[in-house]
C-alpha cells in the first residue's frame, strides 16, 4: 500500500510546480525591475546634483539654455530616462533673498561671508518599465516617474575696483619686444579691460539689490600727473604754489604729512606743463565699468619728461578710496626706476630721491592701512599695491621694492608676461560652488 500511495503522490509536486511558475517568475521579475529603479534612483540623484553644479558653474541668461544643460548632464547618467525639457525647473535665488541683510557678513552662513548666487534644479524624468505589472503578476506601472533636486551656490571673490599706475615718462616713447612701450603697456590694459568686461557680463554678485561690478581706473605719471592740458602733484609742499621749475619742487616736500596722511594730501596745479618738452599728453580716467570709452580715452595718450612713481600712487590711493568694491588693487606699471641724478644719487632736486624718502618712510604701508580702515557696506576693504617692471633691473629699484613688498613685485619679460601677471592679480578670487542635495 505504501509504494502504491506514493505512485498516486508522485505528481502533485510537479503541479505545484507547475502551479508556482507564474508566482515565482513574477518575484523575479519584481525583484530585477525594484534593483534596477532603485539603481536608477541613485545615477538620477548623482545627475542632478551634476547638473545643479553645471548650471551654477555656467549659468546663462537664456533660461532654455539653462535647462538644456541640466538635461544633457542628465541625459549622461540615466540615458534610458525620457527627461522632458518643460518638466525642468531651475530656481535662482540671490545671498540677499536668503539671508536678506547678514547677506556678506562673515560668521553667518560661512567665514568669510562671500557673496553667492543659488540654484535649484529640480528634474523629472519618466522610465519604461521592463516588467509592467498586468493580471497574471504584479510589478510596477507601465511608466515610472522620478523626480529629485538639488541646489548649488557659485560664490564668486567680490568685484574689485583697480588702477592701472602707467609710467609714462620720455623712455616709455622707446621700442621693447618689437613694440614701443607705452603702445604695448596700452594694449595689455585694453585686454585686461575686455576680460574685466566679460566678467561683468557673468557676475551676478547683488548686495542690497544693487548689482556689483568691477571698475577699472587708470593714472598715468611722469614727473606729476595730469588731465591733459595742466599737471598736477599730489604730495604736501613746504611752500604755498609750485614752480614749473621741477627741480626747485621736489626738495619742498613735506615729507612728514604726506607720509602720515596720503589720502588727505592737498592736490596742486602747475597750472600749465612744467619747463621743458611739453609733448606728453595724459590723463586721469576715474574708476568706471564703462571700458569701451576708457579704452578709447587711454588710446590717445603718449609719454614724455622724467619718472616720479609716489604721484601716480598717491593719486591712484584717493581715486580707490571712493570706490564701491571691498577689494583694491593699485598696479603699478614701469620700465624703469624715478628719475635721479646719475652722478649724485643724492639729490634732493629728483623725484628718485623723494620716492626713497617717502617710502622708505612709509607712505604705500600708510595708503593700504588707510584704505583698508574703510567699510563698504559694512564690509571692510581689501586693498593690495602691486609693481610689474619690464626692461630694466628691477631688483635694482629698492624704491618700490620697498612700497609693494618684494612679494608683491613682479619682472616681465614681454607684454604677454605683463597680461599673465595682471590677469593673475585680478583673478586670485574666481569663486568656489557649494553643494546641497534636498532629496
Amino acid at each position: 500500500m505504501k509504494k502504491k500511495s506514493s505512485y498516486y503522490q508522485r505528481g502533485a509536486a510537479g503541479i505545484i510546480y507547475v502551479t508556482m511558475i507564474p508566482a515565482l517568475f513574477g518575484i523575479f521579475a519584481l525583484g530585477i525591475e525594484s534593483s534596477r529603479y532603485l539603481q536608477t534612483h541613485a545615477r538620477l540623484g548623482d545627475a542632478i546634483e551634476i547638473a545643479s553644479l553645471a548650471v551654477a558653474a555656467n549659468v546663462s541668461k537664456n533660461e532654455n539654455d539653462n535647462r538644456l544643460l541640466a538635461q544633457g548632464f542628465a541625459n549622461i547618467y540615466v540615458p534610458d530616462g525620457d527627461i522632458d525639457l518643460s518638466k525642468i525647473s531651475i530656481i535662482r535665488k540671490s545671498c540677499d533673498d536668503i539671508y536678506g541683510n547678514e547677506c556678506g557678513q562673515p560668521g553667518v552662513y560661512d567665514e568669510d561671508g562671500l557673496i553667492f548666487t543659488e540654484y535649484k534644479v529640480t528634474l523629472e524624468s519618466d522610465f519604461d518599465s521592463w516588467y509592467p505589472k498586468d493580471e497574471f503578476a504584479q510589478g510596477y506601472d507601465d511608466i515610472v516617474k522620478m523626480k529629485g533636486n538639488a541646489v548649488a551656490r557659485k560664490y564668486q571673490g567680490y568685484t574689485l575696483d583697480v588702477a592701472f599706475v602707467a609710467d609714462f615718462s620720455g623712455s616709455m616713447k622707446d621700442a621693447w619686444n618689437g613694440e614701443t612701450k607705452y603702445h604695448g603697456v596700452i594694449n595689455v590694459i585694453e585686454d585686461i579691460t575686455r576680460k574685466l568686461e566679460s566678467f561683468n557680463e557673468s557676475t551676478e554678485q547683488e548686495l542690497d539689490g544693487k548689482r556689483l561690478l568691477n571698475k577699472a581706473a587708470f593714472i598715468g605719471y611722469n614727473l606729476y600727473t595730469s588731465n591733459g592740458s595742466s599737471y598736477f602733484s599730489n604730495v604736501n609742499y613746504n611752500n604755498a604754489s609750485l614752480s614749473k621749475k621741477w627741480w626747485k619742487n621736489t626738495p619742498n616736500i613735506a615729507f612728514d604729512s604726506t607720509i602720515a596722511n596720503p589720502l588727505t594730501t592737498t592736490r596742486k596745479s602747475l597750472n600749465g606743463r612744467v619747463d621743458g618738452d611739453n609733448s606728453s599728453y595724459f590723463e586721469t580716467v576715474d574708476l568706471t565699468d564703462d571700458f569701451s570709452s576708457f579704452r578709447s580715452t587711454i588710446n590717445m595718450f603718449i609719454p614724455n619728461h622724467g619718472t616720479a612713481s609716489y604721484e601716480g600712487i598717491i593719486a591712484a590711493a584717493k581715486l580707490l578710496e571712493e570706490g564701491e568694491n571691498v577689494r583694491k588693487l593699485i598696479i603699478v606699471l614701469s620700465d624703469g626706476e624715478d628719475s635721479t641724478n646719475s652722478r649724485n644719487p643724492d639729490d634732493n632736486r629728483y623725484p628718485g630721491y623723494a620716492a626713497l624718502q617717502l617710502y622708505n618712510g612709509g607712505l604705500c604701508s600708510n595708503i593700504i592701512e588707510d584704505l583698508e580702515s574703510l567699510e563698504v557696506d559694512g564690509r571692510p576693504v581689501e586693498a593690495k599695491i602691486a609693481v610689474i617692471g619690464f626692461d630694466y633691473d628691477i631688483s635694482a629699484n629698492p624704491g618700490l621694492q620697498t612700497c609693494a613688498g618684494a612679494e608683491n613685485v613682479q619682472s616681465a619679460n614681454s607684454y604677454q608676461d605683463i597680461y599673465d601677471n595682471i590677469l593673475e592679480l585680478i583673478s586670485e578670487e574666481v569663486g568656489h560652488l557649494y553643494f546641497r542635495n534636498y532629496e
